[in-house]
Formats: structure tokens, sequence, C-alpha cells
């Protein structure tokens, strides 16, 4: 997933689902241990910034598929992002 993650980093523009800009101030750290995919990420969006983790997917319907609604480990994560809705 890193360089799925990278590639999203070289964008110029991010938008949430809902079209809202999505500045990465910091990607995170890769994680090599359970739960996300990168630990300690800060993001700005709605004029808010937001610290936590990060999860990167194929598809959309990969956090239920892998389960991560299921599992506390996942509990950080404040933004998912996924090349394909």
């Amino acid at each position: 997933m890193i360089g799925i993650w990278q590639q999203v980093l070289n964008r110029r523009e991010l938008t949430s689902e809902e079209g809202e800009p999505i500045e990465i101030i910091y990607p995170g750290r890769a994680n090599d241990d359970q739960g996300a995919d990168f630990r300690d990420a800060v993001v700005a969006t709605g004029g808010r910034l937001a610290k936590g983790d990060i999860e990167v997917h194929v598809r959309s319907s990969d956090w239920r598929a892998h389960r991560h609604h299921q599992n506390s480990a996942y509990n950080r994560v404040i933004l998912h992002v996924v090349m394909w809705q």
C-alpha cells in the first residue's frame, strides 16, 4: 500500500467523497504492525486539523471485506484512501 499512498501524495488536489479539499500536513509513518497502514498522520479538511491513522485500499468495499469495522486496531483511522469507490 505504500506505493498507492505515494501516488496519492503526488497528486496536487485531494478531495473527500463530498468534494471537500483534503490537505495532507503529515502523511504518517508506515506501520508494520497490526492496524492501519500509516500511523500518526495529520490532515486538514473543512478548516480543521485531524491527527490519527490512514488506511489505504484499492476498493472502498475492502474496509468491510477485511473486517476493519470490527477490529479496534482501526479505531484511530481518520482517512480511508481508496482508488475505486
